[in-house]
């Protein structure tokens, strides 16, 4: 079982994989235009780094989509299996670091990426 554990911590690494690099796309840009970019203001495909960014993001966007039903489905299995003894730590951090994309998806970070 401790191999769940193990591939549940490694699947979530792929939501900070995703998380930190549009992060790091969104800051870079807001310091090119001089001011936090919105919807429309610029257009992310009119700034020079979009083409180094895009296929990045576009990688991680899609890694951590198949790495998050893979972790859900393991974490069922591990919460499941050790039911009468759990260990709530790997559940509550990868839970935690899962979340976060999920947050970055529904905010105007996301939206001014997709516009």
């Amino acid at each position: 079982m401790k191999w769940i554990k193990n591939t549940i911590y490694f699947l979530s690494s792929f939501a900070l994989i995703f998380s930190v690099s549009i992060l790091v796309f969104y800051i870079h840009a807001s310091r090119i235009v001089g001011h936090l970019p919105t919807y429309g203001n610029p257009d992310p495909k009119e700034l020079e780094i979009y083409q180094s960014y895009s296929p990045i993001l576009n990688f991680t966007l899609s890694i951590w989509f198949y790495s998050f039903l893979v972790w859900l489905i393991l974490l069922i299995i591990y919460i499941v299996k050790n039911r009468k003894k759990l260990n709530y730590e790997p559940i509550i951090i990868t839970l935690i670091v899962q979340s976060i994309p999920f947050i970055i998806l529904f905010s105007t970070i996301f939206e001014w990426y997709v516009d």
